[in-house]
């Protein structure tokens, strides 16, 4: 399985910083120990997770928690496989135009499309017979409410970036009610240490806001959003192979997905 370089990266040196902030002021492990604290952690991440619970349905925050794991694995559309997408339906495109239709369903037999449902589905509606403002219609309602289910659990984790600093200033609040009610007059000594531990709810809530919820959402809805711009290069292609378009027209509509520089020329493909 592939990783994320950048995103490990940016997690280790969002909480580098952070560490090595701390350790530059305390001047010492020890310090860096003290930001440590299970019930604080307990508070932030138990209310947010329950508050999450009964906002949504239990398995789409499953999802969404399962989402966070996937944040680590980057997507498999890249300029290169854009690029040989366009150039598998170019080629079939001249499949079709110099054998027909059998010849053509012959060659997606040698698509293994277990991990692309989309083109699995592109595939079986082309056969189906459709005309191709019919076939139009059903892809770009597979497309789109493909997005639709899946932004969900970006939806969630932006929903938990916004409701953990919330659950921050309650541990806050609670901390500072426990405080004062054991506050002896007398000995004012132990305020500080328990101050620091109440405000600690606080700084949890906001780094899991802005380093893991908030980030992991931004980051599922990118690859939702770029697994549609595939989708809707394929859809396209099929549209154009239905309609019998040349090679050239084929090429000239598909590179328009694609970056200038990686434009493909039947030409020098030849």
């Amino acid at each position: 399985m592939k990783i994320s370089i950048s995103t490990i990266f940016g997690f280790l040196l969002g909480f580098g910083a952070f560490i090595f902030a701390v350790y530059d002021v305390t001047e010492s492990v020890a310090g860096v120990l003290m930001f440590g604290s299970a019930a604080a952690m307990a508070v932030v991440l138990g209310g947010t997770i329950a508050a999450t619970m009964i906002s949504y349905e239990g398995r789409y925050v499953r999802k969404a928690l399962g989402t966070l794991v996937q944040v680590f694995v980057p997507t498999n559309v890249n300029a290169g496989s854009l690029f040989g997408t366009v150039e598998q339906v170019i080629k079939w495109g001249k499949v079709g135009a110099r054998d027909g239709l059998l010849a053509l369903e012959s060659e997606f037999k040698q698509i293994d499309t277990k991990e692309d449902p989309f083109l699995a589905h592109c595939i079986q509606l082309f056969l189906a017979g459709y005309e191709k403002d019919n076939l139009k219609q059903k892809l770009n309602t597979f497309i789109n409410k493909s997005y639709e289910r899946n932004m969900v659990q970006a939806n969630i984790l932006n929903t938990m970036a916004n409701i953990s600093p919330g659950f921050g200033m309650i541990g806050t609040l609670v901390g500072l009610v426990a405080m004062l009610a054991t506050l002896d007059p007398s000995d004012p000594s132990g305020l500080g240490s328990s101050l620091s531990i109440a405000l600690l709810t606080t700084l949890y809530g906001t780094m899991f806001a802005q380093l893991i919820f908030k980030p992991a959402s931004r980051r599922a809805e990118q690859k939702e959003q770029i697994q549609k711009f595939k989708n809707q290069l394929i859809a396209d292609g099929f549209l154009l192979l239905l309609s019998r378009a040349n090679s050239v027209e084929i090429q000239d509509h598909l590179n328009s997905y694609l970056d200038p520089a990686i434009h493909f020329d039947i030409a020098q493909a030849s």
